[in-house]
């Protein structure tokens, strides 16, 4: 039986990612050129709205197995089942609320366009705890298969309806709905295959006892991910209230393409909880492991700026109309925020997978009131610029108070600052179209540095 491993893990989720961001994004393309700019609007702030609400069902669950089952291979799939069971009770209030609350707000939308973006939600949610399952057991790569499956599979039916010319928005929610049935479907029967094979002698810790004792435990990873959907699309809400749709759907393109690059922060966070939380009683090796998964954020750092900027400023005019090609500036400025986030994972984690997980929910809310009061600020006098400004405050928020409340490392690195520098200087320079952005460069340097370090760490647990 494989365990969880930082960087295969990592890889085999980036990758994933990858190929479904790129799915995701050709899906993208299809929906704005078959749909009005207005449309597409709605129904992104549609999917929104009820991902918001309804990860509240989540309850933080997922992420306690995440974090615990490596320790007890052998329980995890019951655990899983468990899950399933609560989150199944939990769900009936919020689904009345939703549905409610939703033909209060947009009471002239296409007829049953709701309960099709009401139901992708729920089936995506309810397909956690067996992804959750796959990656603490050491399958990160099926959970990644999971992936791949839900967005090529939807992008294919898309395809579908754009050689058609079929124009209705609910078609093409109900298309999205087909991928995430199926996903659903197979994140299903992969997890009775590994979770019944599984074996181990450890025991999940006693928050798992009781209900009530797990919900408990479970409590700050549930108001995290009750906050955590604002941190990226609080700017969308914004724009809606003070702008238009149109602005809606010109940010999402450009955010769209910055989720092509947030995946490996992504990725690199979903691998690193269990490996962090099998060792969390252990602080010589969890250092170790920590000081590991600094270096890596530090060799990602300026592949991301380049490459970001270099395949979304050829891409994207290629691939959406005139409408959208102002998201490319809009891009380089979240770019920021990318960098920020990459390297805050190891101390946001660490956070996380400790001791005291009240600690990281205080910091998702934290980057959600500053994002919300810059966004307020900025949106309505710069628009869209300013939401992409106000996605960058709430990154840099993250990254220092991630370091000022983490027990593993320096709060002040002088390392980690300067390549922070450089990132704000290189997304702003990039933006205004300037070639000074090249001082980016600089970042390769440490990245090389932390490459040499890997190997001789590398070496020398081979030789141990």
């Amino acid at each position: 039986m494989r365990s969880p491993q930082l960087g295969r893990d990592t890889a085999w989720l980036a990758g994933s990612d990858l190929v479904a961001i790129i799915f995701g994004l050709l899906g993208q393309v299809f929906l704005t050129r078959a749909l009005l700019q207005t449309e597409y609007g709605l129904f992104v702030v549609l999917l929104d709205a009820f991902a918001t609400l309804f990860i509240l069902i989540d309850a933080g669950l997922p992420t306690l197995l995440n974090r615990d089952g490596a320790r007890a291979p052998r329980h995890a799939l019951s655990a899983a089942h468990r899950i399933m069971k609560l989150q199944a009770i939990i769900a009936v209030p919020f689904i009345v609320i939703g549905l409610i609350s939703g033909q209060l707000l947009w009471p002239d939308i296409p007829v049953g366009l709701m309960w099709i973006c009401a139901a992708i939600m729920l089936i995506q949610i309810a397909t956690y705890p067996y992804r959750s399952l796959l990656r603490c057991l050491g399958e990160a790569r099926l959970e990644g298969g999971v992936k791949m499956i839900e967005r090529i599979t939807t992008t294919s039916f898309y395809f579908s309806l754009y050689l058609s010319d079929v124009s209705d928005v609910r078609i093409w929610a109900a298309a999205f709905l087909f991928g995430t049935i199926i996903a659903f479907t197979s994140a299903t029967l992969l997890a009775l295959r590994i979770g019944r094979s599984a074996h181990g002698e450890g025991q999940l810790p006693p928050e798992w006892n009781s209900d009530k004792t797990l919900l408990l435990a479970a409590l700050p990873f549930a108001i995290t991910l009750g906050v955590l959907p604002y941190v990226t699309r609080l700017e969308k809400f914004l724009l809606a209230i003070f702008s238009n749709y149109d602005d809606v759907g010109l940010y999402n393109v450009a955010q769209l393409a910055w989720m092509a690059g947030i995946m490996l922060p992504q990725a690199m966070r979903a691998a690193l909880l269990p490996v962090f939380g099998e060792v969390r009683d252990n602080l010589i090796e969890w250092q170790k492991r920590f000081i590991i998964a600094r270096h890596y954020t530090i060799i990602l750092l300026p592949l991301g700026l380049f490459f970001g900027h270099l395949i979304v400023a050829y891409l994207l005019p290629i691939a959406f109309e005139p409408k959208y090609h102002d998201a490319v500036q809009i891009f380089d400025i979240l770019l920021i925020g990318w960098a920020f986030t990459i390297l805050s994972v190891p101390y946001y984690v660490g956070l996380q997978a400790g001791g005291n997980p009240w600690r990281f929910t205080t910091l998702l809310a934290i980057i959600v009131i500053v994002a919300g009061l810059a966004g307020w600020i900025l949106i309505p006098n710069h628009g869209v610029l300013g939401a992409a400004w106000g996605s960058v405050c709430g990154s840099a928020a993250m990254l220092i108070v991630a370091r000022l409340m983490s027990g593993q490392g320096r709060w002040w690195d002088p390392l980690i600052d300067i390549l922070a520098l450089i990132s704000v200087l290189t997304g702003w320079l990039l933006a205004n179209g300037s070639w000074f952005a090249m001082i980016g460069a600089l970042t390769v340097i440490p990245a090389i540095h932390s490459i040499r370090w890997l190997r001789s760490e590398a070496k020398t647990s081979q030789e141990e």
